[in-house]
């Protein structure tokens, strides 16, 4: 039963990710995270910068991370991996490159571990309710796999 809600939660918060309009080219893979200041700004047209960006806050508010490869633990992110970013993602950006491992499925747990759901090339937005505050570790993936 676990295994079905599990599934079922992640099919229906996918709907909210995969609905938002595809603006931007989309991610690549490489190694390590890093940070920049949040800041508004309208995401149509920018160039891609390689990485996956989360804010703490929605509408892009509060301290950020961006990460051009893989983080099995959100607690560590920013320059020198001085910020806690686990179960605080209130908003996202996938600004990485177009091609394979583009896409960025995201974790509820430390490690990979439970519900995932993706976040696909270019996509950007608030994160839904259902998913705000309960993210701790991505990948990059090719395809969204839905």
């Amino acid at each position: 039963m676990r295994k079905f809600r599990t599934l079922l939660l992640a099919g229906a918060l996918a709907v909210p990710l995969l609905a938002v309009p595809a603006t931007m080219t989309a991610a690549g893979a490489a190694t390590a995270g890093t940070a920049a200041t949040a800041g508004a700004f309208d995401a149509s047209g920018a160039a891609a910068d390689g990485n996956y960006w989360v804010w703490e806050d929605t509408n892009r508010g509060g301290h950020s991370c961006g990460w051009s490869g893989n983080d099995a633990d959100w607690r560590t992110c920013g320059a020198g991996g001085n910020f806690n970013m686990n179960d605080r993602a209130s908003s996202w950006w996938n600004n990485g490159y177009a091609g394979s491992f583009g896409d960025v499925r995201v974790y509820e747990n430390i490690g990979y571990g439970g519900a995932s759901t993706c976040a696909p090339n270019g996509g950007s937005g608030n994160i839904p309710w259902e998913w705000n505050d309960r993210i701790s570790s991505h990948k990059w993936v090719t395809g969204c796999g839905f």
